[in-house]
């Protein structure tokens, strides 16, 4: 299973090549996808990384790392039984892997994606306050409690409050690395969501719904490989 992740710059990562060849996708569409992404170029900067590999005859050709945030916004898309069961394997094999970093590191590892999971937030919710503006303009009286009800589906959608639970101040604060790693990609999800939903225009609510459905379709791939790894 390691075999599906690397280490590179002491950051667990994937390659596009192997990508394509498990989910049975031709390398330069995956890259064109990678290339065609909706995100922003701090996203884009933090989580892909262009390479390169070597094939069977010893020819070389671009291809692109990325990280586990970088493989969730990639590969959420993808669809089919087959898609689901590499979706798997890849989540389990990250797993593994930040798990054994973990045990090697101390608290600096953390305190860099606390930092990171920080910069994600704040381009999050310059985009929820952008939202929270059209929903305004569309007649929403309480389009304020966006930021909160966001905030909340994605602390449910990842399990990592349960329902009712009052959240602190500092509640970030005390998620691990992983849950940090997660709960910004679900945040990035989201964010994309909403500014589609803007540029189509939208009803306000019907952007909303399209983001919910979002993070909850990548929490629960993201679940499931967390529930498959536990009974190991």
């Amino acid at each position: 299973m390691n075999d599906l992740v690397v280490m590179h710059k002491d950051k667990p990562m994937v390659s596009s090549e192997l990508i394509a060849r498990k989910f049975g996708k031709i390398h330069r569409n995956v890259m064109r996808d990678i290339e065609n992404l909706e995100c922003s170029d701090r996203f884009s900067t933090l989580n892909f990384e262009q390479s390169e590999f070597t094939n069977e005859r010893g020819r070389a050709y671009t291809c692109y790392l990325m990280t586990r945030d970088g493989f969730a916004f990639l590969c959420m898309g993808f669809t089919g039984k087959d898609a689901a069961v590499w979706k798997e394997k890849y989540i389990d094999a990250f797993n593994k892997m930040e798990k054994a970093l973990l045990r090697k590191s101390d608290n600096i590892g953390w305190r860099q994606a606390r930092l990171q999971s920080k910069e994600v937030r704040k381009d999050f919710t310059d985009v929820v306050k952008r939202f929270v503006d059209y929903a305004t303009k569309q007649g929403s009286k309480s389009a304020a409690m966006y930021y909160m009800n966001i905030t909340k589906m994605e602390y449910s959608a990842l399990e990592l409050t349960e329902k009712g639970q009052k959240v602190s101040k500092d509640f970030r604060n005390t998620l691990d690395l992983m849950d940090l790693s997660f709960l910004s990609a679900a945040e990035f999800v989201a964010q994309n969501a909403l500014d589609e939903g803007m540029h189509r225009h939208l009803p306000y609510k019907e952007i909303y719904r399209l983001a919910k459905e979002r993070v909850q379709s990548y929490a629960s791939t993201v679940m499931v490989g967390i529930k498959h790894l536990d009974k190991q």
